[in-house]
């Protein structure tokens, strides 16, 4: 996986290598199979996706023996997407998506701030800080 890949991502793009390499180490896709959305917006269940692919990257086991069951004590855990759970169940159970007392609320945007603490998080959680 290198080389252009999004027709919508300029290789004179300051972020362009960013994506490229997260695309090649599986992190990232786009929103099709060949446009990515650069200036779109990432919900808190992509972020989720997202952060356990990199843990992978760190050596962590993502794996959640019953997603559902780690879901179920959140009052929207039937939002999430089905291709989510089990990111969403990881993230969760070991402290990186912040949620409030009752809802994960995985379809709102996520901030730039949120992305950090996500990545912080699972940084600690890889003894990589």
């Amino acid at each position: 996986k290198s080389g252009y890949i999004f027709s919508d991502v300029s290789e004179n793009a300051w972020y362009y290598q960013y994506i490229n390499t997260a695309y090649a180490y599986g992190i990232i896709n786009g929103v099709s199979e060949n446009t990515f959305n650069p200036s779109g917006t990432i919900t808190r269940e992509e972020a989720a996706v997202m952060t356990s692919r990199a843990a992978k990257l760190c050596g962590i086991d993502t794996n959640i023996a019953s997603p559902l069951d780690t879901l179920a004590q959140f009052y929207d855990y039937v939002t999430i997407s089905p291709w989510a759970e089990s990111s969403v169940a990881f993230c969760c159970a070991n402290g990186i998506l912040s949620t409030d007392d009752s809802n994960i609320n995985p379809h709102e945007c996520v901030t730039r701030a949120e992305i950090a603490c996500m990545l912080y998080n699972m940084l600690i959680l890889a003894n990589l800080l």
